[in-house]
């Protein structure tokens, strides 16, 4: 039987007339007696007699209204529970970053998204990049959020914003100027990132060529938000990305561009087959401006 069959037959036979299962259905009464009749010609079997202008169920109709009813029940909370789907966009929202996305960025975009969509639950944790793309693809995180994504088979690379590197300092250091130069870097004693990250590479790798292979850091950190508290404590300058050295405490540090490093992408992974609508775009909107307001700082 198909499901307009079912809902056919379930409805005349609660009600005891075609008329009345026209009425609950807001149908007309000969598209009921046509759905019925083309039931009754698959099964092979007739479903009701008629006696005194109303229908009664055969007794191969009453043992198929055992059988149907639970089926027709099992349709009916469906549609009740697509409705409330409908109307209350409930869902869930898994979500991966990289650490230095974790001081700020992510809290402040999530504080907002969560007033926005109370409906939706929200799971966060920090990872690093390759064990993001590997989350996203064993599908136990739905949104991943690093810097200089990779491209994989099966993932969705996105471009959110950019950011680039910064030298923090401790204050007594007395740096004079707002930028400096990858000269001026020399003279510095340096914490620098390790080469782990695709920012610690790329940051390593241009010192060294400038450096002609001989740069090389006073202290090497694996975590950007390490590299900045070590600075804060006045073990060294820490070149670290923008995200970090603008997010939370900057007490007892200056700020200093670096000129010749060029920008950093910041990218949102996907699955390829989980496109970014609904919730998931309001959120990821979130980040962006929150990106934004940090990097305009």
């Amino acid at each position: 039987m198909r499901l307009r069959h079912i809902e056919i037959f379930h409805a005349v036979y609660m009600t005891g007339s075609v008329s009345g299962a026209a009425k609950a259905l807001n149908v007309s009464q000969p598209t009921v007696s046509k759905v019925l009749r083309h039931a009754e010609d698959q099964l092979g079997f007739e479903l009701f007699y008629r006696e005194k202008g109303r229908v009664f169920p055969t007794e191969k109709g009453e043992l198929l209204f055992k059988q149907v009813l639970p089926v027709f029940e099992q349709i009916n909370e469906l549609r009740k529970y697509s409705s409330m789907l409908a109307s209350t966009k409930m869902g869930r929202l898994r979500l991966a970053m990289t650490p230095a996305f974790s001081l700020e960025v992510v809290p402040k975009a999530l504080a907002k998204f969560a007033k926005k969509h109370p409906e939706v639950s929200i799971e966060v944790e920090t990872l690093h990049g390759p064990e993001i793309t590997k989350a996203i693809l064993n599908n136990t995180v739905d949104v991943g959020l690093l810097y200089e994504a990779v491209e994989v088979p099966g993932i969705a690379v996105h471009p959110i914003g950019l950011t680039g590197f910064i030298c923090v300092a401790p204050e007594e250091y007395n740096l004079p100027d707002k930028n400096l130069t990858l000269e001026a870097l020399q003279d510095l004693q340096l914490i620098l990132l390790n080469a782990k990250s695709p920012l610690g590479q790329r940051l390593n790798n241009k010192l060294q060529d400038f450096w002609g292979g001989s740069g090389q850091g006073h202290i090497i950190a694996e975590t950007y938000h390490l590299a900045k508290r070590l600075s804060v404590q006045g073990a060294g300058a820490a070149v670290i990305d923008k995200i970090t050295a603008y997010s939370g405490a900057k007490d007892g540090l200056s700020f200093h561009e670096l000129e010749g490093f060029g920008d950093v992408n910041i990218h949102v992974l996907t699955r390829v087959n989980d496109p970014i609508i609904g919730f998931k775009k309001d959120f990821v909107e979130l980040l962006a401006v929150e990106i934004k307001n940090l990097e305009n700082k």
